[in-house]
Parts: structure tokens; sequence; C-alpha cells
């Protein structure tokens, strides 16, 4: 029998599991540029994959194209990737009168002024789908009057711009501070790229959007969301492990031993190159709570007395926004258990590196400006929840009692998204 669990790829359609708010919100927005920032293995590939799903419609009036930078080490390179993308997906740029071969032997700033110009004269706005951004940190570094032109680009109103990575890519602000105009992820709201919720994480444990559903242990079930802290990756890495066959030929997942919990190989060099991009401060933080299996705000204050408390809870909240760290009853404790063990038996030589791409003092900033956007994101969608809800209800009104159940299920649906970003809001304003 096939195992229906996907481990090291991006997945998108049934297989994409949850993200429907995050969805939404990417696709409402009136930001031109988002920046969605995510750990690896967290599922920022599957996501712009999705929106590129999504959005690939007739009826849509965004024209994606997603644009892979990996491998690229100079701007020709990334210029030609982009064009490539493009005549990939030839049919869905000429239906808007774009003559794709035109493009070719042009920069990307100036193939993307022209495209996202052509759609916007055809009614259209073109969705930039940024995957694997941190090769921008080298073209920082040796062609900067080239990416200032990206940036401008990016930024000009004429089309919108998602970019997944993770926190590594807040070098270009490091590397672009001098720039005359403000440093290159200025412009960009920033979003975390969080785990699945609990609805969604639970969904992907039994294949809830498969043709043959597995029916688990709600105990069994409960395990692997606390072991995994709900994170796409890790479940589908568990469950992959706990797979089986009953004797009756029904699939099913077996409760979880001691040493299904622990790290392969590949996953702890996720585990250490995570590690190697943290500032020192953040270091610190992750292998002072590591050393307990819980531990409250204030010993971790006590710990590092010489950091004033409101800089430790802004890095406090940057590593659970990560799934780094998670509260458990008012407590920190590690994001998951696989992390935990990896941290228990690395923790000596991890205390030795110190090497970091990012200083405390910048990428503070960015997660003061983060958690301010988190803010007004979550604000936002409340407001736009409450008015759908709003509308939706008014709908049902005129219904004059008449069953409409897939009105019903959509408020309701409605109404469970409008609980979940208000209780975010809560949790974010509580954590600043």
């Amino acid at each position: 029998m096939r195992i229906p669990y996907i481990v090291g790829r991006w997945v998108r359609h049934h297989n994409h599991y949850g993200r429907q708010r995050l969805l939404t919100y990417l696709l409402s927005t009136p930001d031109t540029a988002v920046w969605a920032v995510g750990a690896r293995r967290i599922g920022k590939t599957s996501l712009l994959r999705q929106l590129e799903l999504l959005t690939d419609a007739p009826a849509s009036n965004l024209a994606p194209l997603f644009w892979d930078m990996q491998g690229c080490e100079n701007s020709g390179d990334l210029s030609t990737e982009l064009y490539m993308a493009i005549e990939d997906e030839r049919q869905r740029f000429e239906r808007f009168g774009i003559v794709v071969s035109e493009l070719e032997g042009h920069d990307a700033p100036t193939i993307l002024r022209r495209v996202s110009r052509s759609l916007a004269t055809a009614g259209a706005t073109l969705l930039l789908l940024i995957d694997e951004a941190e090769v921008l940190i080298n073209i920082a570094r040796q062609e900067p009057g080239w990416l200032a032109r990206l940036r401008r680009v990016l930024q000009d109103g004429h089309l919108r711009t998602v970019v997944a990575s993770t926190k590594l890519l807040a070098q270009l602000n490091q590397i672009t501070a001098d720039w005359d105009t403000s440093p290159f992820l200025f412009g960009f709201n920033m979003i975390n790229l969080w785990n699945l919720d609990q609805d969604a994480a639970a969904d992907l444990v039994q294949q809830r959007q498969t043709a043959e559903p597995i029916d688990v242990d709600p105990v069994i079930l409960e395990d692997i969301l606390i072991h995994t802290n709900r994170h796409p990756y890790l479940i589908q890495f568990l469950c992959q492990r706990l797979y089986a066959e009953a004797s009756n030929g029904v699939a099913t997942l077996r409760p979880p031993q001691d040493e299904d919990l622990e790290p392969d190989h590949l996953l702890a060099g996720f585990f250490r190159i995570d590690f190697q991009h943290m500032t020192r401060l953040e270091r610190r933080i992750l292998l002072t709570v590591a050393a307990h299996t819980v531990f409250a705000e204030a010993e971790i204050f006590a710990d590092l007395a010489e950091e004033p408390p409101s800089r430790i809870r802004t890095f406090l909240w940057g590593l659970e926004k990560l799934g780094h760290l998670r509260l458990v009853y008012g407590q920190w404790a590690i994001g998951n258990e696989f992390l935990r063990r990896w941290l228990h038996h690395e923790g000596e030589d991890l205390q030795r590196i110190e090497d970091t791409p990012l200083d405390d003092q910048s990428f503070e900033k960015l997660l003061e400006i983060g958690y301010t956007q988190e803010n007004r994101t979550f604000s936002r969608e409340i407001n736009h929840l409450e008015a759908c809800y709003a509308d939706l209800r008014a709908l049902q009104g005129q219904a004059n009692g008449r069953a409409m159940p897939n009105l019903t299920a959509e408020i309701e649906q409605v109404n469970k998204h409008l609980a979940a970003a208000r209780r975010d809001l809560s949790r974010t304003t509580h954590s600043g």
C-alpha cells in the first residue's frame, strides 16, 4: 500500500492542507509587496504554488508567475530564469496579448516592467511569486545597482509580489543599509508562516482531503500533534514512520515510540542550518530554554540579566513565530520534540558556534517592524471577516427561513476564521 504522506517536496491542491486564512489575506490585502518568513520545511514553496493554482483561472484578475531563484549566482542567471518561467507558462500570458519571445534577452527588471504594464492594460495584475530569494544576498554584494532597480520594480504598484524565504533574507537590510533610499525589505509587509492550525493539522494526519482517509486513534492523533507542534513537514515525517497496514488491509498509524522521535541526519541538518542562521541572542535564548523542560519568562530574564526584558520578549516572539519555541501553559519550551532532542544531543557543540550572518541589532529592528505589521494584518483581517460575516448573515435573513446549507456552512467557516484571527491578535498583543 502506498504511503500517502509526502516528505521532501512541495505540494498543492488536495495535498495542501490549511493556510486558508493566509491565502485569503494574500489574495485580498492592499499591500503590493509581502515577505512571508518561515523556517525550513514549513511550506513556503507549497504556499506559493497553491497561490499560483488558485489564481491561474480565466476569471481571475491576477496572472501568477512563479520565479524560482534557486541556483542563480548573478543578475544574468536571474533574468534567464525569469524569462524561462514566463516561457513555461506561455499560454497564460499570451491570452493577455503578451508576445513572450519579445522578452528574451532583456534583464529581469525590464521584463517585469513590460509584463506588468501589459497586464494592467488588459485589466489584470501580475502576481509575482518569488521562491528561494536568499540568492539576492550575494547579488546585493556584487551588483547593488541592479538589485536597487529590481526593488523599484517590485514596489512600483504595477504588480503584486509575494517573496517566501527564511529569515536569512534579513541580511539584505544589513547590506543595503547605506542606500540613498530605504533598505531592500522596507516596504514589504512581513508576515510569519506559522505551523498549521489544530483542525488543518488533524486533517493532514488523517489525510481527510484524499479518497482514502486514515482512521487514527484520538490519543495517537493528539500525541502526533504535540510532538510535532503541528509543523507540516514534521507531521508527515512522523506519520510516515508510524504508517502501518492492519491485518484487515486497512491503513492505520501505530503509537509513536521513543525511537520514532529521533531526528534523522537530514532533519538534523535542517536544524543545524536554522541554528547557524540565528543571531547570537536567539541562540542564547534557545539554548537557555533547551536546558530545561519548560522555563518561565522571568527565569529567562534572570539567566540573561544583562539584556533588557523588552528586548528578550521581542526575540521570544520571533522564535515562537518561526516554531523554534512554544508556550506551554504560560511557560516557554522548545518548539517540537525532534528539535528538543537535537538540541540536547548537540548542545555542547552548539555553544561553540560563534559566526552568525545576522547581527542582533538589525534583526531586532525587523522583528519590531514585523510585530507592528502583524498587529495591523490581524486587525485588517478581522475587519474584512466581520464585513463578510455581516453580508452572509444579511443573505441568510433574506432567505425567509428557507434551508440554505451552503450558506450556513460558509457562515460557520467565516465565523471560525474570525474567532481564530481575534485569538491570534490577542496573543500577539500580549506577547509584545
